[in-house]
């Protein structure tokens, strides 16, 4: 009886914490490219990841070009190091060519997770997925 009531209010105090996570903001640090469609039929080329807020045009952040020839996983440092409110909206990430344009997208939906502090989380789309890495203020 004793083990059912600290199992209850262990819940209840995990519970109370997933609920106010609006207010934490993650600093993203690096994403890891982990796969695209068709990188196989894309002419070689230099390939670059873009974070945008999906109430604003202009992007975030943008990372350093790489060679699309690197073999994947590809790691690259995001620069600035933007601060996002994962748990109030969502985001999406881009991968962009500088021959071809706009490659792939996948969308933050921080709804989509069960995980109360993600620090390598991994996003995927049809055509897109990637690692974001970062740390939690």
């Amino acid at each position: 009886m004793k083990i059912t009531k600290i199992l209850s209010l262990f819940t209840f105090i995990i519970f109370c914490i997933s609920c106010s996570n609006d207010d934490n903001i993650f600093h993203l640090k690096t994403i890891r490219l982990n796969e695209y469609e068709l990188h196989k039929s894309l002419p070689e080329q230099h390939l670059y990841l873009k974070v945008f807020d999906n109430e604003n045009t202009s992007s975030m952040t943008e990372t350093e070009s790489f060679p699309s020839y690197l073999p994947l996983p590809v790691t690259v440092k995001a620069d600035p190091s933007p601060q996002m409110n994962l748990y109030a909206r969502p985001y999406r990430i881009e991968l962009w060519g500088d021959v071809s344009g706009l490659i792939g997208s996948c969308t933050v939906n921080m709804d989509d997770y069960k995980i109360v502090f993600p620090i390598d989380m991994e996003v995927k789309s049809e055509n897109l997925e990637v690692s974001l890495l970062g740390s939690w203020e």
